[in-house]
């Protein structure tokens, strides 16, 4: 997977650059999307051979299929986030521009 945004690591500067925050924001927002695909990947996997009916499975075959063949790809979206995120962090980190560390880190 090629990196959507490159971030250097630059010397503190002590400016705020939007494009570091919105990559930062973005990813933090994308993580959750992306965690919820890798569990209904790994959830209809984990279910293939449970039945909603004596006849009828719970999950198509063909569906679990595709569900196995996207959850390799869908761990790499999150990784990618993830990354994303920590290289966003070491660079505001590096020009001393403020960040939440948590969704409750705001209020604090």
């Amino acid at each position: 997977m090629t990196a959507l945004l490159s971030l250097d690591l630059t010397p503190a500067i002590g400016a705020f650059d939007a494009r570091i925050s919105d990559a930062w924001r973005i990813s933090s927002q994308e993580v959750g999307e992306a965690i919820r695909f890798v569990k209904q990947y790994q959830r209809v996997i984990a279910e293939r051979d449970e039945m909603l009916t004596p006849a009828f499975r719970l999950h198509d075959a063909a569906y679990v299929d595709v569900c196995e063949k996207r959850l390799p790809w869908a761990l790499s979206v999150y990784l990618g986030h993830v990354r994303r995120i920590s290289e966003a962090e070491a660079e505001m980190e590096a020009r001393g521009m403020a960040f939440a560390k948590s969704s409750y880190a705001w209020g604090e």
